[in-house]
């Protein structure tokens, strides 16, 4: 009788195990990549162990096979170009094996395994969103109240110190608080809003809770993740008709805090305000007198530009436009990197270069194109290794995921991706269309993925690398989860 206990207990243990794992995910994205890494594969482990042990029934979806194709296809490739004995291959010869891109790229197999094994546990009824969602409340407030009280005293709860318009809480020297709280922060707000029946006093605790988070967010430093994340809640209030008026509320109420802050502190007016100049919005109008403008283009100054041996002559205000982005990013160091990406997507526009080649591939590209920058076209505030080549810029990868598929996986691996993006899209867009018609809580749960999801892919952004532990397992989990709960709701 004993042993057949401690079989029941042992079976409720490895469920919880599985459980724990799985809700503790917004947690490990705090304490770091090789948390984040280590937290996957041990999940992934237990829950091959639960499903074979159990004989949990699996699934398999056609869209499946475009992301099989992806990875299986830029393993390959990135095998290929750094297998190839040239200036690329020469350059990592020395770093160690857990950073070679071809490692890496055989690695992103575990994301396949973790949509399978999301869709299994929740086919099985064996993972909750509602407490994934509780786990993400509890991190993400407690990341938002260390960024505030590190804004106002200067000192978070750890003994990190603010770098001024940089508050990073937790995460110390590492400025990506509000890339974290805009990827959990949507979470966070739904285990609320999910409930039908709200209190007042419950809607008071939803209105600060975004009014906190979205504060903290400011307070980070991120623009484009705080402005992604107003963007998510203006989402929400624009399709979402249940939730509508307390998440306008909330918005209301945070954007009287920001311009009580903007009005009091100069430094965090001047680092909001700065996008605006970013974007040169202004530039779109012509507010200028046209005598003015006219006498302005008279004084322009003639630059001439060489592609393949073609010469032009352009205004120095058209150079500018088309090269120094005056209507898009004028004063932005993604501008330059975004124009070295297109470049390095050039020298292998079809299959594209593999994984890590644009941190390498950079490099090259400043003397290649050096003909195209003229005498007369000069970047202020760069250091003299950057003026060299001011109008192209290095990194480790693109700021942009669409730029880094294109450079590093060309048109092939990027269709496929896209492709793949158009299968979320369509499937977001008729979870909302029956949302709208049959209106319930267990449909309410995937909004939040809908929303993180479409930001994620979003286009005219800059961001983090497509590729890196951190941004990659949050997509693929997401994903997972979005893909697995609507299949559950087609059954």
């Amino acid at each position: 009788m004993i042993k057949l206990k401690d079989i029941k207990n042992q079976k409720i243990n490895d469920i919880k195990v599985v459980e724990i794992l799985f809700y503790l995910f917004p947690l490990s994205f705090i304490l770091g990549n090789l948390i984040i890494n280590l937290h996957l594969l041990i999940f992934i482990v237990f829950s091959f162990f639960l499903i074979n042990k159990k004989g949990l029934n699996t699934r398999f979806e056609y869209y499946y096979w475009i992301l099989i194709s992806f990875f299986l296809y830029f393993f390959l490739l990135t095998t290929f170009q750094f297998h190839y004995p040239e200036f690329i291959n020469e350059k990592i010869k020395d770093w160690p094996f857990e950073s070679q891109p071809i490692f890496k790229s055989f690695i992103f197999v575990r994301f396949i395994i973790l949509i399978f094994i999301v869709d299994t546990l929740f086919f099985n009824k064996i993972l909750s969103l509602k407490k994934l969602f509780l786990f993400s409340l509890l991190c993400t407030s407690f990341v938002s109240f260390d960024i505030i009280l590190q804004y106002f005293t200067g000192t978070d709860l750890f003994g990190y110190k603010t770098h001024k318009t940089w508050n990073s809480g937790p995460f110390g020297d590492e400025f990506i608080a509000g890339g974290y709280l805009q990827k959990f922060s949507f979470l966070s707000f739904f285990y609320f809003l999910i409930n039908k029946n709200q209190s007042k006093n419950d809607k008071l605790i939803i209105i600060l809770i975004i009014v906190s988070h979205l504060t903290a967010m400011l307070f980070a430093g991120n623009k484009m993740s705080f402005l992604l994340s107003v963007f998510g809640c203006v989402l929400l209030v624009l399709f979402i008709k249940n939730i509508r008026i307390i998440m306008s509320v909330s918005l209301i109420c945070f954007f009287a805090v920001f311009l009580i802050l903007i009005q009091n502190d100069s430094k965090l007016k001047n680092r909001y305000v700065s996008v605006l100049n970013e974007i040169n919005i202004l530039k779109v109008f012509d507010f200028s007198n046209k005598k003015d403008s006219k006498e302005k283009t008279e004084k322009k100054v003639k630059v001439t530009q060489e592609w393949k041996g073609v010469k032009t002559e352009w205004s120095e205000g058209i150079w500018r436009k088309n090269w120094e982005g005056i209507i898009i990013l004028r004063t932005s160091g993604y501008n330059r990197i975004f124009r070295t990406a297109i470049a390095v997507w050039k020298e292998n526009p079809i299959f594209g270069s593999g994984l890590k080649s644009f941190r390498i591939l950079c490099w090259e590209v400043g003397p290649k194109y050096k003909h195209l920058e003229p005498k007369e076209h000069k970047v202020k505030n760069t250091t003299a290794a950057e003026a060299k080549f001011s109008i192209f810029s290095c990194s480790t990868h693109p700021h942009n995921y669409y730029l880094e598929l294109l450079s590093e996986s060309g048109l092939v691996g990027t269709i496929l991706m896209i492709a793949f993006f158009l299968v979320l899209l369509s499937k977001s867009f008729h979870h909302l269309k029956q949302y709208s018609r049959h209106a319930n809580s267990e449909m309410l749960f995937l909004i939040p993925f809908i929303v993180v999801i479409f930001i994620d892919i979003w286009p005219l952004r800059s961001s983090g690398s497509f590729f890196t532990s951190g941004n990659a397992t949050f997509f693929w989990l997401s994903v997972a989860i979005f893909l697995a709960n609507k299949k559950i709701e087609k059954n």
